[in-house]
């Protein structure tokens, strides 16, 4: 498919402060894609001898986003940067660039996937094009496949992305008691900040404009220094990837006997994981008190496209060896934490420089990011989705991103290192399962 898409087109915008200062992280050495790996059930795909022709699934992706002008668009960067990058429409769009094919070597199962996904997913997306890509990567026994999908941070936050991919997916035939909501809507609304445990939002706290600049440096200035940690070095290119997956309905029930919400039990879980590898590496002491960067939403209703986040940075007490305990510890510290508006980080000067000190700061250890992704089940061109997780970005200093997704009701955890500031993920995602498991949110096996 070559050529225009004949869609409406929107104003030519200029990126936000925020859009913005992602693109100078990149230009510090830090490849800034937004990750989503899916696995298929590809019978509807495939062909009686298990291949996956390219024209099937270009011709397929290409028609649903027909109607999608940021995924037709590249960003123009004006001359000696005086003004932010701009969008505009793509001279020429051809599908076969974005969407392709590439067989699993065989025989397959979860490493050889995550291996083939790691090796795709450091590789810089193209600047020339639109900024992203799918690649499918069947070969899984069962007739399963993988669909793993990369956008540049620029195009959109985690919120904004499923809403931007909607019109990819179809949703399941909901049972007839129970219809379920549209499925824009339901990725619309994905991300939406939880209730407290015994109650619903209370009005207005969720979406509190961000404070000033000043009153917000005070806040993180507040916050203290996060500790230095074998797991805090500057990142480089390679990757390693580890999946963990619970059952949302038990977290959620764990979150409420301990009078929390779903990401203060995943909050605790990090802080178990975390635990399990500094223990291992003699670094586990007394009072230690991880620091984590916890993105939220300031998109107001109405608000769509782009990036509108702004960061909580939770301390996480790893000295208390009890889940239980640590999880109340954090529950109590983030209640408190909604009362305030999340610290957005804002203004040129501010945001190049810290993009100057990323491999060097001293404000958090680790991100974590948690989205309330579809409810129901979804389908690509008639293949059902079984599981769908984000893969977060790790960058500057910090080496370990928790990325999680529910679906379909699951809770999926992608766990990202830098392979060699933290090559012993595999410890850190025993640890994230045990806590978990400890919690009464018992992993589910694959």
């Amino acid at each position: 498919m070559r050529g225009r898409p004949r869609c409406a087109r929107p104003r030519a915008e200029r990126l936000s402060p925020l859009d913005a200062s992602f693109l100078r992280v990149e230009e510090r050495g830090a490849p800034m894609p937004m990750v989503a790996l899916a696995v298929l059930d590809g019978a509807a795909l495939l062909t009686a001898d298990g291949r996956l022709p390219p024209a099937t699934v270009q011709e397929l992706v290409g028609a649903r986003i027909r109607d999608v002008p940021r995924l037709h668009q590249v960003l123009v960067r004006p001359r000696h940067r005086l003004r932010r990058p701009r969008w505009a429409d793509a001279s020429e769009f051809d599908i076969g660039r974005h969407v392709r094919v590439r067989p699993l070597p065989q025989p397959a199962d979860e490493d050889t996937l995550l291996a083939v996904c790691r090796e795709l997913n450091e590789r810089p997306l193209a600047t020339d094009r639109p900024l992203w890509e799918m690649w499918f990567l069947p070969g899984l026994p069962g007739g399963r496949l993988g669909l793993l999908l990369r956008m540049h941070h620029v195009v959109a936050d985690g919120i904004a992305a499923l809403a931007l991919l909607a019109p990819l997916f179809d949703a399941a035939p909901p049972p007839a008691s129970s219809p379920a909501p549209p499925l824009t809507s339901a990725l619309a609304a994905a991300g939406a900040p939880e209730a407290p445990a015994g109650g619903a939002p209370r009005s207005g706290r969720w979406w509190t404009a961000p404070a000033g600049l000043v009153q917000q440096l005070r806040a993180v200035a507040r916050e203290g220094r996060a500790p230095a940690l074998s797991i805090n070095r500057p990142v480089g290119r390679r990757r390693a990837l580890a999946l963990v997956r619970a059952d949302l309905g038990a977290a959620k029930e764990a979150a409420h006997r301990h009078g929390g919400t779903v990401n203060d039990v995943l909050l605790a879980a990090a802080g178990g994981g975390v635990r399990a590898v500094l223990a291992a590496r003699g670094e586990l002491t007394p009072g230690l008190v991880l620091k984590v960067s916890v993105p939220v939403s300031v998109r107001r209703p109405g608000q769509t496209g782009g990036n509108r986040t702004g960061v909580r940075i939770v301390p996480v007490p790893l000295g208390e060896a009890d889940p239980a305990a640590r999880l109340a510890r954090v529950a109590a510290v983030t209640a408190a934490q909604r009362r305030r508006p999340p610290y957005v980080p804002g203004g040129r000067l501010l945001q190049r420089w810290t993009a100057r000190t990323m491999h060097r700061q001293r404000l958090v250890n680790l991100w974590l990011s948690n989205l309330h992704g579809p409810a129901e089940p979804l389908r690509l061109g008639g293949a059902r989705v079984l599981e769908l997780f984000q893969l977060g970005a790790v960058q500057g200093n910090v080496a370990l991103a928790v990325g999680v997704l529910s679906y379909a009701g699951r809770l999926n955890l992608g766990l990202v290192a830098d392979a060699d500031v933290v090559p012993d993920l595999d410890l850190f995602a025993a640890g994230v399962a045990d806590t978990l498991d400890r919690l009464g949110a018992a992993p589910l096996e694959t």
